[in-house]
């Protein structure tokens, strides 16, 4: 069923929302350009900077690892619109002091890696209140679909646009201006959440856990409820499954893309650039897919046979890296599809009361193990190469999708 993409912008709450949070990933992304292609300006030697760029990406997995549940536990705790301030005004303090130690020359190795862990902080924060505090302007089940796919639309266009910028700015005034726009992106988002009203928002209610479960104050306790939540449901658990396969081996492998620019193609943070544009613009495509999409849908679509799909062009680009920009463009379409019907699902699917605490592991899946897999495929391609790396991920993609599809067993909606 064909729904209209855009029908949560009826909300003016949401509206308001999406354009400020548009802007600010614009600056998230142009940051994470220049953040990446930093490391072989640094590290001139292939070897040392696929090792270099594992290394960053442990820096940012440790905080995640272990912060991700705490930050879904406190959502459903605590005001997630306050925690929302208090992680992008940390990300602006962040994006500040690197454009400092830019603008300065004092930016090294060391440095580098002591910001990595702050963002790694706020990345494990971010994603599961931010998925609390969207739950809370849909006004019915039926609008959730289009709010998150609006998310990932928003999250995409920044991807086409921001390394553009990132690559422009870069080449005509210089890397600090990248990271001063980061910072000044921040600025409308936190001034949004700070002057919104709690009466605007709708709590939630509980939706069938028992009051001891909505009550219990013990971490631990919570955490091993919330495995249990997720063991017992097929379909939340198979969209773990699926978020595991396609992070730790797919989307960290956007980790090396530098690398790949540099030495397999020869070229520049400029090609870098539309490399990366035209990821985003394939996971535009894709996200608008989703959003056009009924949740009746989505509830039940096998999400397997796109893993498998994906899989299947990174080997592709393998094989015929001089085509890298038409391969890309397909593998961000899938990555959109992929993600946006799992996090459709999740948040159709998880009681409300439990919601924050869910969001929490899948953003362990879903951040940590990008942040993890980058640091342990950075060795494979240190030994075999980059495009042997890609090779080796793209198997373990296809035979995961298979597995996937014949063990893990889902009923009906």
């Amino acid at each position: 069923m064909i729904q209209n993409p855009f029908r949560s912008f009826k909300s003016n709450l949401y509206l308001s929302y999406w354009i400020f949070n548009t802007f600010s990933l614009l600056g998230t992304w142009v940051d994470f350009t220049l953040r990446q292609w930093m490391i072989v300006e640094m590290i001139k030697n292939e070897k040392i900077a696929l090792q270099y760029v594992g290394v960053y990406n442990l820096a940012k997995f440790i905080p995640s690892a272990f912060l991700s549940f705490l930050a879904g536990y406190l959502s459903d705790r605590f005001n997630s619109r306050t925690i929302l301030v208090l992680i992008m005004m940390i990300d602006f303090l962040n994006a500040c002091i690197i454009s400092y130690l830019v603008f300065t020359n004092n930016l090294n190795v060391l440095n580098f890696l002591v910001l990595a862990v702050f963002s790694g902080i706020t990345s494990s924060l971010y994603f599961p209140t931010r998925s609390k505090f969207i739950n809370m302007l849909a006004e019915n089940k039926g609008d959730i679909p289009s709010f998150f796919s609006l998310q990932g639309v928003s999250f995409n266009l920044s991807r086409i646009i921001a390394p553009l910028i990132a690559g422009y700015l870069s080449r005509n005034f210089g890397f600090v201006w990248g990271f001063v726009f980061n910072a000044i992106s921040f600025i409308p988002i936190i001034v949004y959440l700070i002057t919104i009203k709690d009466n605007h928002l709708k709590y939630p209610r509980n939706r069938g856990l028992s009051t001891e479960t909505e009550n219990q104050n013990n971490l631990l306790n919570n955490l091993r409820r919330t495995i249990e939540y997720i063991n017992s449901n097929g379909k939340i658990k198979k969209c773990f499954y699926g978020t595991f396969t396609v992070n730790f081996w797919g989307v960290s492998l956007v980790s090396f893309l530098q690398v790949f620019t540099k030495e397999i193609l020869g070229a520049n943070i400029n090609f870098f650039s539309i490399l990366m544009s035209v990821l985003g613009l394939g996971a535009v495509i894709g996200a608008f897919l989703v959003a056009s999409t009924s949740y009746q849908v989505i509830l039940n679509f096998r999400e397997e046979f796109l893993i498998l799909t994906y899989g299947l062009l990174i080997f592709l680009l393998s094989i015929f890296p001089n085509f890298c920009l038409a391969i890309i463009f397909f593998i961000g379409v899938l990555q959109a599809l992929i993600f946006g019907f799992i996090n459709n699902k999740l948040h159709l699917l998880t009681d409300s009361v439990i919601l924050g605490k869910v969001m929490g592991i899948y953003s362990m899946f879903n951040i940590s193990l990008y942040y993890f897999g980058a640091f342990c495929l950075s060795y494979i391609g240190y030994f075999l190469g980059i495009l042997n790396l890609f090779k080796i991920v793209s198997i373990f993609i296809i035979l995961s999708a298979i597995l996937i599809g014949i063990n893990v067993k889902e009923g009906k909606v």
